[in-house]
């Protein structure tokens, strides 16, 4: 390997927990070796699939230990999903007998104050399942190791990736993991359930406009003292769905050069604006949607998806496992994401990598021979057929690789199949900055406080931008 993968700055942990304590998101790490300064006028760039990995010295397979190099692996793949991890572990490990695989699956609850923690020792898991920002964070402060070098050396074909999501994981010209699932379909959906339009003698329809949504959730909530009995739709709470639908209304989070914050432009204050109003009088304000849906962040039986008590869901595409686990006899029917039909610029589109790209990274404390066998493992679960592939086709969750999806399974056990690969079209892959963790954060703030009728959604999106750019204007001042 080369001195640059076996060397790096190293970040104190002192400091690391210092910066955990003021409540920064799990991606805020300390900057100890800033990397190279960029064009001062343009974003730093993420080579496609198509690009030439760079030509440094290819990495040699190290030698088996005599003993069993033992990984790791931090993960969230809990519930069903274990089960079907372990298996995978078991393929791998016969097939690598001199490397064995730890499957530690996280609680979501504190993960990212735990991520940083890990990454702040001098022992962490030798892979640890990381969302796209947090990838971005860590490879700017040097925390992690790029595997461009290995990629190169196992002559691995990143064409089988579709371009956005290979792109995801890019930071400065080096690779730092590769996808699984995908980075996308985690906005781009819409899903009905066409049990409560019979039982209601509805035809079922799937909303395409903002005012279609409205019409349809209108004639299905149910609201009494109490709060919400059934509801239509709801449209969310936080800076995530915020951007799920200002991306529908042809909003952006930055400019081109991720050098400004655009999302209090008008079309961002048309979408908060339309949230807050759909809240309030389809839904009864914000906190009667937060108690209908309060429960385990996990899927279960109990969601009112699973029980006859939500018309509409604004899922991620993991929602076809559990459908098929939880009420696998559901009538239903999908389509694209609603778009402002008012706005003649807009269209339904998906963000791929904006938040849950999950990647899996390699500490760069870790030794040669054992960022090795992490390496294999991690080639197992996002580019073996047997690995990653097979891991989406049980959940019946598409691929990041192109082949995997046109699997004759996935159109057995789902019948909306084209319609999936359709939605997932209309996904883009958002660029995002490493301080997009706290840009997103100060953004929800923001969110909640327009939602909760604290400021009006232009105010609320005004004091948002001003504090978010002052986070981008410190990382490139930083960077210059």
């Amino acid at each position: 390997m080369s001195s640059t993968v076996a060397t790096s700055a190293r970040v104190s942990r002192r400091r690391l927990l210092r910066l955990a304590s003021m409540g920064v998101m799990s991606s805020l790490v300390a900057c100890a070796a800033p990397p190279a300064t960029p064009e001062p006028t343009k974003a730093p760039t993420q080579p496609s699939q198509a690009q030439e990995v760079p030509s440094e010295t290819p990495v040699s397979p190290t030698a088996a230990p005599k003993a069993a190099i033992t990984i790791r692996f931090w993960n969230v793949w809990g519930a069903a999903r274990e089960e079907l991890m372990n298996q995978i572990i078991a393929r791998f490990e016969e097939q690598n007998p001199d490397i064995k695989v730890q499957n530690l699956v996280q609680p979501f609850e504190r993960r990212e104050e735990n991520l940083l923690t890990a990454l702040a020792s001098s022992d962490p898991p030798e892979v640890l399942m990381a969302t796209r920002a947090e990838l971005l964070k860590f490879a700017d402060d040097g925390l992690i190791a790029p595997i461009t070098e290995y990629v190169k050396a196992y002559n691995l074909d990143l064409g089988r990736f579709y371009d956005s999501e290979i792109g995801n994981m890019w930071w400065e010209g080096e690779l730092y993991s590769m996808p699984m699932p995908t980075g996308g379909g985690i906005t781009c959906l819409i899903l009905i359930n066409e049990d409560m339009f019979n039982a209601a003698g509805s035809t079922p329809v799937v909303p395409k406009t903002w005012s279609e949504l409205e019409e349809v959730a209108k004639e299905f909530t149910e609201l009494d003292p109490k709060g919400i009995v059934k509801i239509g739709a709801a449209v969310g709470t936080g800076a995530a769905d915020f951007l799920a639908w200002l991306y529908c209304n042809n909003g952006s989070i930055y400019s081109e050069d991720l050098r400004q914050v655009t999302f209090a432009s008008e079309e961002g204050v048309q979408t908060l604006e339309w949230m807050v109003r759909f809240t309030n009088e389809i839904n009864g304000g914000v906190q009667n949607v937060i108690d209908f849906f309060a429960g385990p962040g996990e899927a279960t039986e109990a969601q009112p998806w699973y029980n006859d008590k939500q018309l509409i869901n604004f899922p991620n595409v993991s929602i076809f496992f559990h459908m098929k686990t939880y009420k696998p006899d559901m009538k239903w029917d999908m389509g694209p994401r609603p778009f402002n039909g008012a706005n003649p610029n807009a269209r339904s589109q998906g963000l791929a990598g904006e938040a849950f790209a999950w990647s899996y990274v390699l500490p760069k404390v870790l030794k040669p021979e054992v960022r090795d066998a992490a390496f294999k493992w991690v080639q197992k679960i996002t580019y073996d057929d047997d690995g990653g592939c097979w891991f989406m086709q049980q959940q019946g969750r598409p691929s990041p690789l192109r082949e995997c999806n046109q699997a004759q399974l996935y159109y057995d056990a789902n019948i909306h199949w084209d319609k999936v690969l359709e939605a997932l079209k209309t996904d883009v892959s958002v660029q995002i900055m490493p301080e997009h963790a706290r840009v997103r954060d100060i953004l929800n703030q923001g969110v909640q406080s327009a939602m909760f009728g604290e400021k009006t959604p232009a105010q609320a999106l005004q004091d948002a931008a001003k504090e978010a750019q002052a986070v981008v204007d410190e990382y490139w001042s930083k960077r210059s």
